[in-house]
């Protein structure tokens, strides 16, 4: 297909490139179908016909509307889908349970299209790699699909192998979606609240990570290190040799989804608790964490080790960020309202002035709905942490990506375990990983640490301060201290004078034409049809003058 690149005008005037002008037609008419038709109303596309909506057209929609809608355009939007479906702070509770469903499993392709794509990875010849390969899929996914094999040395393996012409699909729908996002600004201003704009560019991040193989590899190869010698995980083995960026060869893990280790025998006591180790130590010890834990992504295998699976989506946490979030857990088991917004306040991206006080109201109220005050056993710890990070986003305070992907992590953990795994309480598997930390806070070790930190940290800013100040005081003698204040929005006001003025002096040529032209009428001379020439020439110099200033108007939405 063409790529195109027109410009894109939303009714608030914020201009976009579209990579794909086709895709965005047919993005368009699915909108249009499920009642989103308010989201492509005001583009102003070359060659594309905005949808002309009735009154009230724009409230047609349902969570079941959603689902159809997110299905049918495939798999970039289903994979938003499936973030937003942990997004309790963007979306109505009843949009929630209906994203939550979402699979990405769709239709199968043809093994020729698999064998063309190993035929470019690893040569005619690749079938000599293998004993075997099974050309019915094990698995089928929006990015890529999963087959059986056996290698020469019979060894198991799995091949997954990515979809031809995903990477260029993917890339069209996430341009049409940064211009959604826009409209979605326009049609709902209250929504800057949530950063649509920035969440949309880390879910651009996650889903390119998906599609390079050979990083999913190195996250493999990580978390593994960082499980050795634990015998109840199984990350599978990689085969280098025959893997690339779209294709990833690896260990077959010959086990069951969790969601069906109940019914074929497991005990599901073990596997809870080994299951949320394995989340926990991920999250609270190693920083680097599994950032798509669902059900899908979980085996059970002999002996209830657990098996994981897919990871293209990682989180990382530095050691002071895991620290920020086991202090708000413990400061949640002793009440302490001020500590948890000082820390939401502390660690958020404040784009702006954002008042203290706003934040730690609104903490104290997400705290009373979600803690009686007797034990933080009886809460879920999930939603509380998904909606302080959607009231500090009110106020002005959004939580940065890090700490997202981790409350995401720890929803989807302790969902998992609520929901099929009764035998075990996530509330209760954490509280070890918070005693752990209050022990290393306060031990001897610990406090060294920081203070030769802390002490390093002065030092240096005692050894830069006589330069500074001696800079300072020469700058001010020698009158080249200067203070600029910028305005963010100056240049807009500018460009947007400009225009005005502009339209201004081409109305003005117009008129000035048009006077020209009547007020020549009544010259004596050479006549044309009963007009005088010069009445003409001035008509005819006044017309591209007009034009031009209609034009001008048009495109810049008066």
């Amino acid at each position: 297909m063409r790529i195109v690149r027109p410009v894109v005008r939303t009714v608030g005037g914020v201009g976009h490139r579209v990579r794909d002008l086709g895709r965005l037609q047919d993005v368009a008419g699915v909108l249009i179908r499920h009642g989103f038709g308010m989201l492509v109303a005001g583009l102003d596309v070359p060659g594309f016909a905005a949808p002309v909506l009735e009154e009230g057209e724009q409230a047609a929609s349902t969570p079941e509307r959603v689902i159809s809608a997110v299905q049918e355009l495939g798999p970039t939007f289903v994979k938003l889908g499936q973030v937003l479906s942990t997004r309790n702070d963007v979306l109505p509770e009843d949009y929630i349970a209906a994203l939550q469903v979402l699979q990405d499993d769709v239709t199968a392709v043809p093994f020729s299209d698999v064998e063309e794509r190993l035929i470019h990875s690893l040569g005619h010849d690749w079938r000599s790699n293998f004993q075997h390969v099974d050309d019915s899929p094990l698995a089928t996914a929006s990015i890529a699909q999963v087959h059986r094999a056996t290698l020469a040395d019979g060894r198991r393996v799995v091949l997954k192998v990515q979809r031809k012409g995903i990477a260029q699909k993917i890339r069209s729908d996430l341009s049409i979606l940064q211009l959604l996002a826009r409209r979605v600004l326009v049609e709902f201003p209250e929504a800057i609240a949530f950063d649509p704009i920035g969440m949309l560019a880390e879910f651009e991040k996650s889903i390119l990570a998906e599609l390079a193989f050979d990083v999913e590899v190195k996250n493999m190869k990580r978390i593994a290190a960082n499980f050795a010698g634990c015998d109840f995980v199984k990350v599978p083995e990689v085969v280098e040799e025959l893997s690339d960026r779209h294709i990833l060869v690896m260990e077959f893990l010959d086990g069951v989804k969790i969601r069906d280790a109940r019914a074929t025998g497991h005990d599901m006591d073990r596997v809870g608790h080994h299951m949320l180790t394995v989340a926990y130590d991920m999250l609270f010890e190693h920083g680097f964490f599994h950032g798509d834990l669902h059900p899908g992504n979980v085996l059970v295998l002999p002996g209830e080790v657990i098996g994981l699976l897919d990871f293209g989506m990682v989180g990382r946490l530095t050691q002071e960020m895991r620290n920020n979030v086991i202090s708000m857990i413990f400061a949640l088991q002793r009440g302490d309202y001020r500590t948890i917004a000082r820390l939401c306040y502390d660690i958020a991206i404040k784009e702006e002035r954002v008042d203290f006080r706003a934040v730690e109201r609104a903490t104290i109220d997400i705290v009373d709905r979600h803690w009686s005050g007797s034990s933080i056993r009886e809460m879920q710890l999930g939603p509380f942490v998904v909606d302080l990070a959607a009231a500090a986003a009110r106020e002005g305070a959004r939580i940065p990506r890090a700490y997202t992907m981790f409350f995401k992590a720890l929803v989807t953990a302790e969902g998992l375990a609520k929901t099929l795994i009764q035998e075990v309480d996530p509330i209760v598997a954490a509280e070890p990983y918070v005693q752990r930390f209050l022990k290393e806070r306060v031990s001897e070790e610990r406090i060294k640490q920081d203070l030769f930190y802390n002490l390093q940290t002065l030092s240096s800013l005692v050894d830069r301060l006589p330069i500074a100040l001696s800079q300072l005081l020469d700058d001010l003698e020698a009158q080249r201290l200067q203070i600029s204040v910028r305005d963010p929005e100056a240049a807009q006001r500018d460009q947007a004078a400009d225009r005005r003025l502009n339209r201004g002096i081409m109305a003005a040529f117009t008129l000035i034409g048009f006077l020209c032209s009547a007020l020549s009428l009544p010259v004596q001379g050479l006549w044309v049809a009963g007009i005088p020439v010069l009445s003409i020439v001035f008509l005819l110099a006044a017309l591209p003058f007009g034009a031009l200033t209609l034009s001008m108007i048009f495109w810049n939405r008066g």
